[in-house]
């Protein structure tokens, strides 16, 4: 028997963080090797040498060329859109996700004195079809098993919920980070924890509350100076750093003071939490917006709630705080950490997949303490279910209004994994092929929705117009799809071939070139 560990691992915008299940069943936070509970998203190239964490967070400001950060925001985009080059090598998202995952893998073995061989990741609950298989693909390259893709919010309450399995009930969880916003809505019944609706918005967060902070002191120097201290990247980052440390202690104090030097000149600007709370009201409504919108998904009224959990950093801030207490009567939840709650989720989730895994295989790869204490809720296992975040659909014509139109195959909120089948027929006749267009969104048009990929299936000849055509999709666990087509004999099937940073053949060479970097 080859025992297995598995970790799991919030891997964030601005920080990451990595747990996993101790030998009594329980779950644990493990610190990196700078002995931090969370690892900074940053990453410093250093010739040969990669520094991830802290080290690259304070080299920020005197070597901001060397420095990634935020590349969450980018993962999933192909290299046309999104790359960094350092020496002669051109790095993808995936590629620079997968040094912080290294980093988060290589921390997690030297604390726990035996190799990490499997993970389950976590990702935004809107994240689509590219951006999951780009998280999947940076697991591999930093080399792991990834044994699933959980959302953030589930994993948040997976943490909340495992000890809490007996008290049914509805819970909204808010999960506002650094770089991305995320509310869903989940019932836990009895043994099972399920996802009712999901929304979104994976380019906000808590780097916009920087910037306005930012701007504000970027356009009070300019009407002092006449200069513009945004233009220098060096005083960009030690800009953006005073604007974080303001941020945080306008969540405990009243007024804070920032002061920035920049060509010899300083400018100093008082910040009152009331004036920081009345510029950053935009993005405190954004939320609020989808607050509401996830509320009408899932047709549930703000009484209906039994528990508020809030995750993610910047659920300290009270503006933050406010807006749920504006919404909704339920008390807010302390019951989980907001930093560290994603994490520990997702090393839940880690063991439930192995358990799964033990009982089809019939192999012991766990150890004895954490099956029995896994083993031991009753009624059995704990059973996630999530829902699609987009719709899943085929480009089609109509030939009324004689124009494409998107027809949904796997509507958005479906339980997953999810099958769909459905049956059409070709739009001519001696059509040569049926090429099958698959896309993600909500709109009917096809302009509107993100192309996931084609599908180009030969047939034969002669065929009259309105032959049959099957069409078959699968959405799996990690929430990755399937599609398979059948026409008149023929068939074919294809995993969607994601327009990412890396194609599957260049996963390999990606594997080989990161090897050869030192992470620390």
């Amino acid at each position: 028997m080859s025992q297995r560990k598995a970790i799991g691992i919030d891997l964030g915008t601005t920080f990451s963080a990595v747990a996993h299940i101790d030998a009594y069943g329980k779950p644990q936070i493990i610190p990196n090797s700078e002995s931090e509970r969370i690892t900074p998203s940053v990453i410093l190239f250093e010739a040969g040498n990669v520094v991830v964490g802290t080290v690259a967070k304070n080299n920020c400001v005197a070597e901001p060329e060397r420095i990634v950060d935020f590349v969450k925001r980018e993962i999933g985009k192909p290299k046309e859109q999104f790359d960094r080059q350092f020496g002669d090598k051109v790095y993808s998202a995936e590629e620079l996700s997968a040094l912080i995952l290294t980093k988060l893998k290589v921390d997690a073995e030297k604390y726990l004195q035996e190799p990490v061989t499997d993970a389950v990741i976590t990702v935004p609950a809107y994240f689509n079809d590219a951006e999951r298989t780009a998280t999947i693909t940076a697991g591999q390259l930093a080399g792991l098993n990834v044994l699933q893709i959980i959302n953030e919010p589930t994993a948040a309450a997976v943490a909340y919920g495992v000890d809490k399995l007996d008290q049914d009930q509805t819970v909204f969880v808010f999960d506002l980070g650094g770089g991305t916003f995320d509310v869903t809505i989940m019932r836990i019944d009895g043994q099972k924890i399920e996802m009712l609706a999901t929304n979104g918005d994976h380019r906000l967060g808590g780097k916009d509350w920087d910037d306005v902070i930012v701007n504000m002191v970027a356009e009070q120097f300019d009407r002092e100076h006449g200069e513009n201290p945004l233009l220098d990247l060096q005083s960009y980052q030690d800009l953006q750093s005073r604007a974080l440390a303001a941020k945080i202690q306008l969540s405990s104090r009243q007024r804070t003071a920032i002061v920035h030097s920049y060509n010899g000149k300083s400018v100093k600007v008082e910040l009152t939490r009331e004036e920081f709370e009345r510029q950053t009201r935009h993005l405190v409504e954004k939320c609020k917006a989808i607050c509401e919108l996830v509320m009408q998904e899932a047709q549930l009224d703000w009484t209906a709630l039994g528990k508020v959990l809030l995750v993610g950093g910047m659920t300290r801030m009270p503006m933050v705080r406010n807006i749920i207490s504006e919404l909704s009567p339920t008390p807010l939840g302390e019951d989980v950490n907001p930093d560290e709650a994603v994490a520990i989720g997702a090393a839940i989730q880690a063991i439930l997949v192995l358990l799964e895994e033990e009982e089809v295989s019939g192999e012991r790869v766990l150890p004895e303490g954490t099956r029995q204490q896994f083993s031991s809720y009753d009624g059995g296992l704990m059973q996630v279910t999530n829902i699609t975040s987009h719709t899943l659909g085929v480009v089609l014509w109509n030939e009324n209004e004689l124009q494409e139109y998107v027809y949904p195959m796997i509507g958005k909120m479906s339980p997953i994994p999810a099958v769909a089948k459905n049956h059409f027929g070709t739009a001519s006749a001696n059509m040569p092929r049926a090429v099958v267009r698959i896309v993600e969104g909500e709109s009917t048009m096809p302009a509107e929705c993100t192309p996931l990929g084609i599908c180009d299936i030969k047939l034969p000849p002669f065929l009259p117009k309105g032959s049959p055509v099957e069409l078959v999709y699968e959405y799996n666990a990690n929430q990755v799809l399937e599609v398979a087509v059948q026409a008149c004999g023929n068939q074919t099937r294809i995993s969607i071939e994601r327009n990412t940073g890396l194609a599957p053949s260049e996963i390999e060479a990606a594997k080989a070139g990161l090897a050869e970097l030192n992470v620390t």
